[in-house]
């Protein structure tokens, strides 16, 4: 599948998902959170720290680190389906998840993030 064509399919499979800000977004980096070795899977299409680059893809800077261990594991699981995120997700082991839930969750939303896909 070409870069394109997958970037397609993640706009068309997320395209219901809200990219705004959530209502809780961290206003910081929290100092101890290490960067995951994982990190490459997901900064394609939500950012290295956590601001989508595709229109339709989620905002997920910020996002509740319980929220985010809780999709990562059903879309490894097959439990929730998103298309790439369950490929993507597949091959994540516990501390993976934990790992790049605990890096979005500490990452802040920055105000020039406003408006962007």
């Amino acid at each position: 599948m070409t870069r394109h064509a997958l970037a397609a399919l993640t706009a068309l499979a997320l395209s219901a998902c809200s990219t705004e800000p959530p209502p809780n977004a961290a206003v910081g980096m929290a100092a101890d959170v290490a960067r995951p070795a994982k990190l490459g899977l997901c900064v394609a299409c939500h950012g290295d720290t956590g601001i989508s680059r595709i229109p339709g893809t989620p905002h997920i800077a910020g996002q509740d680190e319980i929220y985010l261990r809780k999709a990562l594991t059903e879309y490894r699981d097959g439990r929730r389906h998103g298309g790439p995120m369950n490929a993507a997700a597949g091959g994540l082991s516990a501390a993976d998840i934990d790992a790049l839930a605990a890096w979005y969750a500490a990452q802040r939303w920055p105000a020039a993030a406003e408006g962007t896909p």
